[in-house]
């Protein structure tokens, strides 16, 4: 049975370990660490979610399997050069000068060689002149030289094996194991709930000098803070940091499309011990290094932008009313007797967005943008996305607002006409007077004055039947109507029902608009060359409400930005080593590759006229024969023949 040094020592333990922490080291780049789980469960879903987490391949660098892994990588390879280092170092040292001619004869590379009458310095010092070293020995019957060249290629084996251990040491070192050992034993605790900084307990903060971390901070400008957040799992931790840092200014370029270009800012650092304060400038891919602590630009969001905000109804007649809020606000609403809450997220003030346009697909900065969820009084929440300026899409400008019940879903847009001002205000004066009792009215008595026939006789019923539609359109909008038809009509009348009622519901649209003309004929909202396909278009956004969960729509009518600057704050004690570690990787494998080891001996024995040469190399390849043939000419061997070989 093989005992457990024999494991450490076996080049397949060895091999089995470095794969394990390549497969790790993958899965740590692919997927991004120390996300919020919320990230993780909308990307994979709760089975697969839940599958990571047991093998915390959220947190690779720190889970116990990689560590044990690293621990046995490093005692592996550690006893691998023990075991084999004092050998390499004798093989170095070793001539081999003892060597017996029958033996040298034997090898591929062995010949026999007419000797000059010079001794053997003289041949020991053109091989020196060759790039050998050299060794004699001197017996009563025959005279050895043992030359070799390339031995330090055997240091390759050394240094690779060392860069192991050295990067290992220097992964371990970034892997914080006092946190890990001081979160088992029930010291340290991560935090998950949304607790201002003065409260969060002293069993989740990380005083200054904590080994290794990476943690974020959020600065808006004018704000100055001297902790950042390191999240963990499905919390995070507060880090103590041995400075102050402040966000004196943020600038941001962008393309002509929209398309953010580059963003930096600058920043003041003050040293708490000191308060000595310096100015720095940060930019992306180049960090500043404070007190061990690297701070690297890494990303921008919106640090409270304020919003002026219109609301309206698109289930009566109302009129808008005003409401100011913040991202990262909440807001309360009343409607229809439910308390809901509005909870703004997120402001973009630019969106680049792939837009068709007549078969067209192009790349458009859209402008601005809000996100908010609309809560209600049970907890439960649906996800807007609202923009401020008309997409043009197939030739019409449309305002845009997406819906979602969770976020593992995709948005379902809401597509409202722009009106001929390419503002949202006419459709909001079409939605009134769809929703005005008295307008509706004058608008179904005037296609029953239109539409006077034999089929139509009894006024009153046709009056009410249309009533009827109309009331089952503003409830469910067309998929009502298609309900009813599919209940009552036969289904070979189905389709010609479902166009008259549909004619029927566009033609009290056009009536309304055609009144409205008649008596603001200056308006600039419906100057339209082709009104009926806004008229459509509107109908289309009053019957898709059914979809669009609460009937509240929110304009964004002005804003003020505010940004906020992201900042990777990282202290790693293990990136020398893992530099060090790579640079004796690359000595190891030049090592290994580009030199190759040469051995040579001369065997001339007392009053011949003859003596024989043999080579040995590591690594043959079909140009050594060639390498053979030129040293001996360099050796002044005019003549020669290979044993074994008629060839000369």
């Amino acid at each position: 049975m093989m005992t457990f040094a024999q494991l450490l020592g076996s080049m397949r333990f060895a091999i089995s370990m470095l794969a394990f922490v390549g497969i790790a080291s993958i899965i740590g780049t692919i997927l991004k660490q120390n996300e919020p789980y919320e990230s993780y469960i909308i990307k994979f879903g709760q089975f697969w979610f839940n599958h990571f987490e047991i093998l915390n391949l959220y947190n690779v660098y720190q889970a116990i399997w990689f560590i044990a892994i690293l621990l046995f990588l490093i005692a592996s390879t550690s006893y691998c050069i023990y075991q084999n280092t004092p050998g390499f170092i004798r093989d170095i040292k070793d001539f081999n000068v003892s060597i017996q001619e029958k033996s040298l004869q034997l090898m591929k590379y062995s010949y026999q060689v007419q000797l000059s009458q010079d001794n053997f310095d003289s041949e020991e010092q053109r091989l020196k002149r060759l790039g050998f070293k050299v060794r004699c020995n001197k017996k009563t019957d025959a005279m050895i030289l043992s030359a070799k060249k390339g031995h330090f290629q055997k240091l390759g084996y050394f240094f690779t094996h060392l860069a192991i251990i050295v990067i290992s040491v220097g992964g371990l070192m970034d892997a914080n194991l006092w946190f890990i050992a001081q979160e088992r034993l029930g010291i340290k605790n991560i935090e998950s709930r949304d607790l201002p900084l003065s409260q969060i307990p002293q069993s989740s903060q990380l005083d200054e000098k904590n080994a290794a971390f990476r943690a974020n901070v959020l600065l808006t400008e004018g704000e100055i803070q001297d902790v950042a957040i390191l999240p963990l799992r499905d919390g995070y931790l507060v880090q103590d940091l041995p400075f102050r840092i402040a966000l004196k200014d943020f600038n941001i370029k962008h393309y002509s499309t929209g398309q953010p270009k580059s963003f930096e800012s600058d920043v003041i650092i003050v040293d708490k011990k000191t308060g000595q304060q310096s100015q720095h400038n940060l930019s992306v891919n180049k960090p500043l290094t404070v007190n061990g602590i690297s701070i690297y630009q890494s990303d921008f969001q919106d640090g409270g932008s304020t919003l002026d905000l219109k609301v309206w109804d698109l289930a009566s007649q109302d009129n808008f009313y005003s409401m100011k809020s913040e991202v990262f606000k909440v807001n309360e609403l009343a409607y229809q007797d439910q308390k809901f809450t509005l909870e703004f997220d997120d402001f973009r003030a630019f969106n680049v967005l792939e837009l068709e346009d007549k078969g067209k697909k192009s790349n458009k900065n859209v402008g601005p943008s809000f996100v908010y969820k609309m809560r209600n009084a049970s907890g439960q929440a649906v996800e807007y996305q609202n923009y401020q300026l008309p997409m043009k899409i197939d030739g019409d400008y449309y305002f845009m607002s997406g819906m979602r019940e969770s976020q593992q879903d995709e948005y379902k847009y809401l597509k409202i006409p722009a009106d001929s001002d390419l503002s949202i205000e006419g459709f909001m004066i079409f939605k009134n007077l769809f929703y005005s009792k008295d307008e509706i009215k004058q608008s179904i008595n005037t296609i029953v004055k239109t539409n006077q026939s034999d089929v139509f006789s009894d006024q009153a019923l046709f009056k009410k039947s249309l009533d009827d539609i109309y009331q089952t359109f503003i409830s469910k909008g067309y998929s009502g109507i298609a309900e009813i038809i599919t209940q009552n009509i036969p289904e070979d009348q189905q389709t010609a029902v479902a166009n008259t009622y549909i004619k029927i519901i566009f033609l009290m649209g056009a009536n309304l608009i055609n009144q409205y003309n008649l008596k603001f004929p200056e308006n600039p909202y419906f100057q339209f060359d082709n009104m009926n396909r806004f008229i459509q278009d509107a109908l289309n956004s009053l019957s898709d409400r059914s979809f669009y969960g609460a009937n509240i729509y929110l304009e964004l009518s002005d804003f003020q930005q505010i940004q906020a600057s992201g900042f990777q704050l990282t202290k790693a004690p293990g990136k020398p080593w893992v530099y060090l570690g790579s640079i004796f990787l690359v000595i190891g494998i030049f090592c290994m590759i580009y030199i190759q080891e040469t051995r040579l001996w001369i065997i001339k024995k007392t009053n011949q006229r003859y003596g024989t040469i043999a080579f040995a190399t590591n690594r043959d390849h079909i140009d050594y024969e060639i390498f053979t043939k030129n040293t001996m000419k360099g050796l002044g061997y005019k003549s020669y023949e290979k044993f074994n070989s008629k060839k000369s």
